[in-house]
């Protein structure tokens, strides 16, 4: 067991949230079957949270393989990836992982039960942003357990796998019914959040632009797009202390800044697009820890404020059903934290 990259905690509807990946490689000579896995408290040894092996085959992969691969066999030499989200009102526990399996030798099965992987779930400092766009709403659209979502694809570049997305957000602005385009779908233009400018999240300086990318005018004549090409327009700002925001998918020609050009937080920097690895005009942003749209880290970030007014329970009825409202009649403002999976807020602007 392994776990070869720990992110810091991240608050999501006012819980400490980590998002981490744990690696799981069969060194033995016969198959393994995955029945358990416990993530206990060290000091006591108090079970923190628990998946069964239904609940494991929802959150695990075997790399290179498709998805339709669900067997929760490890083979002689195979490895598997398991998808983690942890919530919990601590913000200083050491946990370790407690994997329950099945070996497998001929007819002869046998029952085991292994512990490792030791992590330290404590607070550290969040990165703190303002907005990437002005009003709204928009839907915060992610979801850690979609098998195709960001949280989980890994690139690899320069010999080394990571997960760039891990925190990724793809903003889709909607009108007041839910809807995310005036008229046909297939038109680009008639997106509504399409050519909404793009803000500078923090003070900081640009480190890198690409603007080479075109874009076709309907959904349906967008070309496709290796790995190498899924950001297309886009532009990395290095805000500091290792910390590289994202804004992806940007529209040709519209951005105003250079490599090496110093912003301010709330400049415009560019406009919404449709280029790259899209299946319509949205802006994907993400914070990494280097200066590699997709050979770097995705770390945590939250936003200095916005308002929640509702969610996408059922993720089915986004573009066509309003979202659920927030129950509470007031306005539902948060300072300092993530906004929820496929939440609806709105930013103050600039």
């Amino acid at each position: 067991m392994n776990i070869p990259f720990m992110p810091g905690p991240v608050l999501i509807n006012g819980k400490p949230t980590v998002y981490y990946e744990l690696y799981l490689t069969n060194f033995s000579n016969d198959s393994i079957s995955l029945e358990k896995l416990e993530i206990l408290n060290v000091v006591d040894s108090s079970v923190v949270v628990s998946f069964d092996r239904d609940n494991l085959m929802n959150r695990f992969s075997k790399l290179g393989l498709q998805l339709k691969d669900k067997e929760n066999i490890i083979a002689p030499g195979n490895s598997r990836v398991v998808y983690l989200e942890l919530r919990h009102d601590k913000t200083d526990l050491q946990l370790v992982h407690r994997l329950g399996f099945v070996l497998s030798q001929g007819n002869q099965k046998q029952t085991f039960s292994v512990q490792g992987a030791v992590i330290h779930f404590s607070e550290k400092p969040q990165i703190i942003l303002g907005a990437p766009l002005s009003g709204g709403p928009w839907v915060a659209v992610y979801d850690p357990s979609w098998s195709r979502g960001h949280r989980r694809v890994i690139y690899t570049v320069g010999g080394k796998a990571r997960i760039p997305g891990r925190f990724a957000i793809d903003f889709i602005k909607v009108d007041k019914l839910g809807h995310y385009s005036n008229g046909d779908n297939d038109v680009v233009k008639n997106w509504y959040g399409y050519a909404a400018e793009v803000l500078a999240v923090s003070d900081g300086i640009i480190s890198a632009t690409r603007d080479d990318f075109q874009e076709s005018k309907t959904l349906s004549n967008h070309p496709e797009c290796p790995a190498g090409k899924a950001t297309g327009n886009y532009i990395s700002l290095d805000i500091g202390n290792n910390c590289i925001a994202f804004y992806e998918h940007l529209k040709p020609g519209s951005i105003k800044v250079v490599a090496g050009q110093r912003v301010k937080k709330g400049d415009v920097i560019a406009a919404v697009g449709f280029t790259g690895q899209t299946t319509g005009p949205h802006l994907h942003f993400h914070v990494a820890d280097q200066h590699s749209a997709l050979g770097a880290e995705g770390i945590p970030f939250v936003f200095e404020r916005f308002t929640v007014v509702g969610g996408y329970d059922d993720f089915s009825k986004f573009g066509k059903d309003l979202w659920v409202p927030v129950k509470d009649s007031s306005i539902s403002i948060i300072t300092a934290e993530r906004p929820a999976s496929n939440s609806v807020i709105k930013f103050d602007g600039r």
